[in-house]
């Protein structure tokens, strides 16, 4: 049996070592608790909550890397492990924990470390918890095509947002291109209003409903 524990983003790999005598998996349903009369408390699955793994063991000093419980061709200095698993904690470093033989092969995150030098040998004894690691995806309501909910009246019925009442243009100045029936088909939705336009702006305009110019301003028949 082995312990691998991988960086996910990079691939850089360690193993323990020295195995722990045992690893500790914890998982739990989350509950919503509701008092409700006359039958009393009640509880409601929410979903799980994240698993955990976590172990009490030791990086053994050099001194004992030879000895016939350590896989010498993991061993690294305990100093060493140390600054790793304290930059993994606080960096939150999301990594792949395998534990070979077993069925744990999971995403995780480092959520505590201690670690406490012990004996004559060099030895660092240290405690750990993994906590699982799960990616957070928000969308927009638009992205998942909800609908905002509509509110009900006190008659029952729908109540629907009012649209914004547009500003009616009131006047126009005139643009390079321009002529009467663009600008009538444009404002008053029928491009055969331009003589009603033109009676209102003749002053302006002149005797010729044809010749109009940039810069002139129309008032705008209601």
């Amino acid at each position: 049996m082995d312990v691998y524990i991988t960086e996910k983003e990079t691939g850089t790999r360690i193993a323990l070592a020295m195995l722990p005598e045992k690893v500790k998996h914890k998982g739990s349903a989350k509950f919503q608790s509701y008092d409700i009369i006359n039958v009393g408390e009640v509880k409601l699955p929410r979903g799980t909550k994240l698993l955990s793994f976590s172990w009490s063991g030791t990086f053994p000093g050099e001194s004992r890397k030879s000895a016939s419980f350590i896989k010498a061709h993991h061993w690294k200095a305990p100093k060493e492990m140390e600054s790793i698993f304290e930059r993994w904690r606080k960096n939150g470093t999301v990594l792949i924990l395998m534990v070979t033989e077993t069925w744990i092969n999971h995403e995780v995150m480092v959520s505590d470390y201690t670690g406490t030098p012990t004996g004559g040998c060099g030895d660092v004894s240290y405690d750990v918890t993994f906590i699982e690691s799960k990616e957070i995806k928000i969308y927009t309501t638009s992205e998942l095509n909800i609908m905002p909910s509509a509110k009900t009246n006190e008659n029952g019925t729908t109540a629907t947002r009012p649209e914004p009442a547009a500003a009616a243009a009131t006047t126009y100045t005139v643009k390079k291109g321009d002529n009467l029936w663009n600008i009538a088909k444009k404002f008053l939705g029928d491009g055969s209003r331009y003589k009603e336009l033109y009676e209102l702006n003749k002053d302006t305009i002149g005797s010729n409903p044809n010749l109009i110019y940039p810069g002139q301003t129309f008032t705008l028949p209601a």
